[in-house]
């Protein structure tokens, strides 16, 4: 029993492995498989599957012929003469067939085929059960099952006005044209039904990727990365040929070469390109084209645009650093200093002048420099680094911003920043604040203000404050806190009030507080306020208050009316009224009269 179940299990695997050799060897053609078509220079090669083909010399008579060798695995294996004449094609071993198309220019071109057995054809219509009168239609095609007969099936195939009757059995073909072969998988008598499938050439097909294409290249370095060719078709590709072209560089490698490419196949091509040099950052296009063949010769190409960022042969970069004060340091409040580097670098050929400008916060000193400006001059490939230090005058956080290079290039200036810093650099330490308000910068003798002093800590760190006020003989003390001594914490006010008198009249400025302050670390330092105006009137005496009170009365009194206010001015009447128009008329009339007897007169007598 086990020996038998054995043999059924051999005998199923025997049969799956003769009909997928015989699928196989359906696809499958033992004919001549184009190579490619290739255009050689003297000393060139075509690289093929297998073999070389190196054209050795041209001689240019009148007939021109040439002088090809052949390598099979590189090694050599014969030479031989050609022409484009009659003595135009040459077959090695069987194998190789070489064509000639052309001879001129000291140049040849070729076609070039390769004798062996490939996959032609794909699957067109997938296996399908047909039945008596059943048909199906393809592209250009149309297969109708007449009928089945014990193990043969009739058929009747239609292929463009042609029509064919055929009978076949189980695993018969039959190729009808270049493009179109039917094949009868199986025939089931049982259920009176045949398998049968459509076939048809296949096509490769290019697809082309870019890969390791970085960010951006230095213009003394080689544009490089790799170009991904894949055949996403269903036969091998023959005959490829990559070209790249960049109208921003040279390129390393014009022309690049493989022999085949097989279905869902890669190859992977490296790219190089020697920029030019420019003054600025900018984008190169880089055209890269491939072609190859399918087993006919017929042409298939595709084609890829690359961008790459090629940088400007000057760099600049900026470093900071933040670093912790030493303990012997006796500048007082922060607790941090920055060390700065900027690094110049000219990557051309050639040596170039450049001024170099940095920026720093408003609130950063720098140490021992005078300017945030240098002017050099870089040598070919030359690197410089200029270095020095900032510190901050109160804490805080601190942004900085990019250092700038300038230089010219055929007489035009450019200008390129460093990468912006996005860190944020904190600065510890002590920042205090001191005001001082009077309530009143008027007062007279006798009379009190309040003098207001506001103590604010804008740091992160606790500082130990201390003043004693200075009261000018002016003034004298009333109450209120006029001295201190204690700790302010950090981002915490304290105010103090006071109240003085005024004793003495006059114009004044008050004495300025002076702060001492003493840090977490002990360091010491003293800061001090504003001075103040104050004028200070006199009060006035009783005798004045009198004479105040008299002057006062007495121009009241001159300012006021009897209590009988009934007095009139007396009654007009219309008469008079008249009279007066009357007198008035008259009295114009008569001015206007005496002005041209004036004139008149005056006439006269000039010309008399």
């Amino acid at each position: 029993m086990m020996r038998l179940i054995k043999l059924l299990l051999l005998t199923i695997v025997l049969i799956a492995f003769i009909n997928s050799a015989n699928a196989t060897s359906i696809r499958e053609e033992d004919i001549w498989i184009f190579q490619g078509s290739y255009e050689l220079g003297i000393g060139e090669r075509a690289y093929l599957e297998g073999f070389t083909v190196k054209l050795n010399d041209i001689s240019n008579g009148t007939v021109p012929t040439a002088t090809l060798l052949i390598y099979s695995n590189s090694v050599y294996m014969e030479a031989f003469e050609v022409d484009a004449g009659v003595n135009n094609e040459h077959i090695y071993d069987g194998e190789l067939k070489i064509n000639v198309v052309s001879i001129e220019n000291n140049r040849i071109s070729l076609n070039i085929y390769k004798h062996k057995s490939e996959l032609v054809w794909v699957t067109d219509i997938p296996k399908t059960a047909f039945k008596a009168g059943d048909s199906l239609s393809g592209n250009d095609y149309r297969i109708t099952l007449k009928a089945i007969n014990g193990s043969t099936a009739d058929l009747v195939v239609r292929v463009g006005e042609e029509e064919y009757q055929r009978t076949y059995n189980s695993g018969d073909y039959e190729k009808f044209s270049e493009d179109f072969m039917i094949n009868i998988v199986y025939i089931n008598m049982d259920t009176q039904e045949v398998f049968i499938e459509t076939l048809k050439p296949g096509a490769p097909q290019i697809r082309i990727d870019v890969g390791n294409l970085q960010e951006s290249y230095e213009p003394n370095d080689y544009v490089e990365y790799e170009l991904v060719v894949t055949n996403n078709g269903t036969i091998p590709l023959h005959g490829i040929i990559l070209t790249t072209e960049c109208d921003d560089g040279e390129v390393e490698l014009v022309t690049q070469q493989h022999s085949i490419l097989d279905p869902q196949k890669k190859k992977k091509f490296q790219i190089r390109i020697k920029p030019y040099i420019e003054p600025v950052t900018r984008n190169i296009t880089i055209t890269t084209s491939v072609e190859g063949y399918d087993y006919r010769g017929n042409k298939y190409n595709n084609q890829i645009k690359t961008e790459a960022t090629v940088n400007s042969y000057i760099s600049i970069e900026k470093k900071v650093t933040s670093k912790e004060k030493t303990s012997d340091n006796p500048e007082f409040g922060t607790e941090q200093y920055f060390q700065i580097n900027i690094t110049v670098t000219n990557k051309a050929d050639f040596q170039t002048a450049v001024t170099v400008t940095d920026v720093l916060p408003p609130e950063f000193i720098p140490n021992d420099i005078e300017n945030a400006e240098w002017s050099m001059v870089l040598a070919a490939g030359e690197t410089k680094t200029i270095g020095y230090f900032a510190s901050s005058t109160e804490p805080g956080n601190f942004t900085f911003e990019p250092a700038t290079v300038a230089w010219k290039d055929s007489g035009e200036t450019y200008t390129m920043q460093s990468n912006p810093i996005e860190e944020t650099f904190h600065v510890s330490g002590s920042r205090v604040i001191l005001q001082k308000e009077i309530s009143s910068s008027y007062m007279v003798v006798g009379e009190t203000i309040d003098i207001i002093l506001k103590v604010t800590n804008e740091g992160d760190r606790d500082i130990d404050i201390s003043f004693r006020e200075t009261i000018p003989d002016e003034l004298s003390y009333v109450v209120g806190e006029r001295e201190w001594h204690g700790t302010l914490a950090a981002g915490t006010t304290k105010e103090f009030r006071y109240t003085v008198k005024a004793e003495r009249a006059g114009e004044y400025y008050l004495p300025e507080t002076e702060l001492s302050l003493t840090d977490e670390n002990g360091k010491k330092e003293n800061m001090v306020s504003d001075e103040l105006f104050l004028y200070i009137d006199d009060a006035p005496t009783e005798v004045d208050d009198q004479y105040y009170e008299q002057t006062y009365n007495q121009l009241d009194a001159s300012a006021s009316y009897p209590s009988d206010t009934s007095v009139a001015d007396p009654d007009i009447t219309s008469i008079e009224v008249m009279k007066f128009l009357v007198s008035s008329f008259v009295s114009l009339l008569a001015l206007i009269a005496i002005v041209p007897t004036f004139a008149y007169l005056f006439i006269s007598r000039v010309y008399k």
